[in-house]
């Protein structure tokens, strides 16, 4: 796996959860030099979608260790979520706002840190919503010198699969936790969920549900209904 550009550094942004009825929201910014680009390598780094979820947590705990001031995760968990989404709606946006929202904060941290001064995103909505949101953080790309960039799958990018890889692990270490703070195993996806929620709703009630599941998809209505 190659970079798809001719930058010597640059961050790889690409988020976790969006279609998974249950736990958190989960955007990961990578950092790559040339330094992390031969580790990332050698650890066999490839699109988290094609890796096992054994294999993903091996990598990202490899990543983690020795480079964790290259990586900058931003984490809604489903309370926070909901919360986020509503007020959105309230404001007539979308899921699309949140997201940009998600990965502007990422790249605005990151950055900073590492003053790095390219971005690669796996293309997720209009390339002005990015761009809107790191100005509203006082960081307007072109004053920054930073060159954002969103390509459709940008998974083919090193830096992209590497955040690929830390989203995905830390959405699965999300639900780990949400499983076993209320005692039920919660499944990942929006298929075969339904059964899962029925059997939530039946332990702790139908207002506690919005603490495990994205209440705005449809989903809701079916899992509650008696």
């Amino acid at each position: 796996m190659n970079a798809i550009h001719n930058w010597n550094a640059w961050i790889g942004t690409d988020e976790a959860g969006k279609g998974d009825y249950f736990g958190p929201l989960v955007v990961a910014a990578v950092y790559v030099d040339a330094d992390f680009l031969e580790t990332l390598s050698e650890l066999g780094v490839a699109d988290g979608k094609t890796l096992s979820n054994r294999r993903i947590r091996s990598i990202a705990e490899s990543m983690r260790s020795d480079y964790a001031q290259h990586i900058v995760i931003v984490e809604k968990m489903p309370m926070e979520y909901n919360s986020l989404y509503d007020t959105l709606r309230r404001r007539g946006q979308n899921l699309n706002h949140l997201l940009a929202s998600l990965h502007a904060e990422a790249i605005h941290t990151l950055a900073d840190r590492v003053d790095a001064k390219h971005a690669l995103i796996d293309k997720f909505a209009q390339d002005k919503l990015i761009i809107q949101q790191l100005t509203q953080r006082g960081i307007p790309p072109a004053s920054r010198g930073i060159k954002i960039k969103q390509v459709t799958k940008g998974e083919r990018d090193i830096a992209v699969a590497a955040a690929s890889i830390i989203a995905r692990d830390t959405f699965l270490t999300g639900m780990d936790t949400l499983s076993e703070t209320y005692e039920i195993r919660l499944p990942r996806g929006a298929y075969q969920v339904v059964e899962a929620g029925k059997e939530f709703v039946r332990m702790h009630g139908k207002k506690a549900l919005g603490e495990v599941a994205k209440l705005h998809f449809n989903l809701t209505d079916v899992v509650c209904a008696s």
